[in-house]
């Protein structure tokens, strides 16, 4: 991979240890993907937050490359495992809101917006059409490079924050246009369309193992873009195929799935509660604020009957309380969490609960998975008609 005179001193330690480790990721990544060169990104996005998720090692790892490590693009941040104003609010171990708190810190001190949003694209973080970025969180870079037509790869902890301080990342995979254009297409046939984000979610969670490239899809028609959210949310959860593009009919010479009514089945029954949940999980990914504004509509003059919590990024949640919809929300008994990722953040293991809906397919499968949960999806309407009063 050729690296220029500059990329060479740096990679040799001219300019410092933490720089020369971050292009000797990207190196190692660069020459595992075939790359030609390393290009220049516009903004990064970062992975590797949540405590619980990346653990001892993770927060060693950070808080040394943090002790000389400064960002160079502009770079934002996945959720944690803590509300930071108010991390007692989930009854988290001492601990694990101290160790939280450093990997926070760490990533502070290199200059990360502390955004601690799954959605970056919703007003912290947009990418302009056609721009290269670099996008840990699978659901966002998929949705960067599916509906906002950036290219990413999908980049790991590791190799986002070394893309943020290079300000670079190696020409190779989503970066490159020959490079997306679907591999497979999943044939979704009459009687299976989705209809809701939920069922959106499912058939991604469906596609997402088929492949590792990108996935064509024929027979959705034109889905909005929380349901091309749920859809990418899903595909990023069973693997690792970067990109979808919905299309009118199957290119010639590319294989095709069906999804049928049959296979629709199969995802709601994998997917189903057989026993009555403890609590109602909702924002994986976070909820926008025009999602936020048809949950308050729905929920109007209701009152929750199960343990009930929405999740949102820092921004949402500003924009949601200077329209009192936040106070109408909590009026209906629902807690309102900014910071914090549902999906791998104990909050029931903490509170003594295993059992959970979600209207998420990519938070059903993390929750069971992760945190060990018994967990069903439900569509909006009907988490909201069976779950209050």
């Amino acid at each position: 991979m050729y690296l220029s005179s500059e990329e060479e001193r740096a990679l040799e330690g001219e300019y410092g240890e933490a720089i020369a480790t971050s292009y000797r990721v990207l190196l190692s990544l660069g020459e595992y993907l075939g790359a030609d060169r390393l290009i220049p990104i516009k903004s990064a996005h970062i992975s590797g937050v949540n405590y619980a998720n990346i653990g001892e090692e993770g927060l060693r790892f950070v808080e040394k490359l943090s002790e000389e490590a400064k960002v160079s693009v502009k770079t934002t941040l996945n959720p944690c495992g803590i509300e930071l104003d108010n991390p007692s609010s989930l009854n988290p171990p001492s601990q694990f809101v101290e160790r939280q708190r450093k990997i926070i810190d760490s990533y502070l001190k290199m200059g990360v917006s502390p955004t601690l949003t799954c959605v970056p694209y919703e007003y912290d973080n947009k990418p302009r059409r056609g721009s290269h970025i670099a996008w840990a969180e699978s659901s966002a870079s998929i949705y960067a490079n599916s509906v906002l037509g950036a290219m990413t790869n999908r980049e790991s902890a590791i190799s986002s924050l070394a893309a943020a301080v290079t300000g670079k990342t190696p020409n190779a995979g989503m970066h490159l246009a020959e490079n997306r254009k679907p591999g497979l297409v999943v044939s979704v046939s009459s009687d299976a369309i989705p209809m809701t984000t939920a069922e959106f979610g499912l058939l991604g969670l469906f596609a997402g193992k088929l492949t590792q490239k990108p996935i064509g899809f024929t027979g959705i028609g034109k889905p909005d873009r929380y349901q091309m959210k749920a859809l990418g949310a899903g595909i990023g959860t069973s693997g690792s195929s970067p990109m979808f593009i919905a299309l009118d009919s199957k290119p010639n010479g590319i294989e095709e799935v069906p999804y049928t009514i049959h296979e629709k089945k199969e995802m709601k029954d994998a997917n189903t509660l057989s026993s009555e949940p403890q609590m109602v999980l909702l924002g994986c990914p976070f909820y926008t604020f025009s999602e936020v504004k048809k949950l308050a509509k729905i929920v109007s003059s209701k009152k929750v009957t199960k343990r009930f919590y929405l999740h949102l990024s820092r921004s949402v949640y500003e924009m949601a309380e200077g329209e009192n919809i936040i106070h109408r929300l909590e009026a209906s008994g629902i807690k309102v969490l900014k910071d914090v990722c549902p999906s791998l953040t104990p909050i029931g293991s903490w509170n003594g609960m295993d059992k959970a809906i979600t209207d998420s397919a990519k938070g059903s499968y993390y929750m069971r998975t992760a945190l060990k949960y018994k967990v069903g999806v439900l569509d909006l309407e009907t988490i909201i008609k069976q779950y209050t009063q």
